[in-house]
């Protein structure tokens, strides 16, 4: 198999992601890892020229690596915390319970421990 026809064939697979499951005030929350285009996602939006906005950084890693089990992105839940998007819901869905942002948050740490851009680039070298 040539590596076009690799590539080909892997445009349309779905690639298992690792997941974790964390506990929070009764409710299981899945936190799956992120792919190289969320990641980059997430370091975009939070980029702000030479400052870097790492609540918004944080708050984006954890929509997108829970999106598939919570509706961060629903009309009805935003208009109920008063946001205009899903990222900003973080915060005020968790305000009163900072511990449970921060399981979530090092869930998201430990799914996507070595996921870094660079060495997801230097994986693929190889």
């Amino acid at each position: 198999m040539s590596k076009l026809q690799k590539y080909l064939a892997k445009a349309n697979e779905q690639t298992p992601r690792k997941e974790i499951v964390v506990n929070i005030d009764g409710d299981e929350w899945k936190v799956r890892q992120l792919n190289l285009s969320e990641l980059r996602d997430c370091e975009r939006m939070a980029d702000k020229g030479e400052k870097t906005n790492w609540f918004l950084y944080n708050d984006a890693r954890l929509v997108k690596a829970t999106e598939h089990d919570f509706p961060w992105n629903q009309e009805e839940l935003k208009k109920a915390y008063k946001v205009g998007t899903k990222y900003e819901l973080v915060e005020k869905v968790f305000c009163d319970n900072p511990e449970g942002y921060t399981k979530l948050l090092n869930a998201v740490r430990e799914v996507n421990a070595g996921q870094s851009e660079e060495e997801a680039i230097e994986e693929a070298k190889n």
